[in-house]
């Protein structure tokens, strides 16, 4: 990420999960983590973490799994 890296503690990122963050909280950081252009493993990892923060029924749940889907496939496809 160009310069902006993300604190996940400022950000209210617990990976241990002890503080629940809200949809609009999760979208926010999701922003945030994709903005910088630069995507890695690990890129992907913080994503699976904040999808697990939201309720398996939630919309939003929903359209950033399939976002992460879509994006986890146009790395592999810059990969070869």
């Amino acid at each position: 990420m160009s310069g902006a890296r993300i604190s996940w503690q400022l950000q209210g990122f617990d990976p241990k999960g002890t503080r629940l963050l809200t949809e609009h909280q999760i979208n926010q950081s999701w922003r945030r983590l994709f903005s910088g252009g630069h995507i890695d493993e690990k890129t992907f990892e913080k994503a699976e973490s904040l999808l697990d923060g939201l309720r398996p029924e939630s919309p939003l749940r929903h359209r950033l799994g399939a976002e992460l889907e879509e994006l986890r496939k146009l790395k592999l496809q810059e990969q070869r």
